[in-house]
């Protein structure tokens, strides 16, 4: 069974690669893996965000009738 990363453990991630690829003396032929995986993670952290957004949509609207 995958154990489901959390919005937040993605995000902390993503800031850790981003340190790792703005580093002053990262090359960027080294930086192809960390590269893929911040996309991956990007991706991951906009689809929670819609989801997110489609259930506070359907609350507010609950509470507007």
């Amino acid at each position: 069974m995958e154990n489901k990363m959390t919005y937040e453990e993605a995000l902390g991630e993503l800031q850790q690669l981003v340190a790792v690829i703005e580093a002053p003396d990262a090359h960027i032929a080294g930086i192809g893996k960390e590269l893929k995986r911040a996309m991956e993670l990007l991706e991951f952290c906009r689809k929670e965000l819609d989801g997110y957004e489609k259930e506070f949509d359907t609350i507010l609207n609950k509470e507007q009738i």
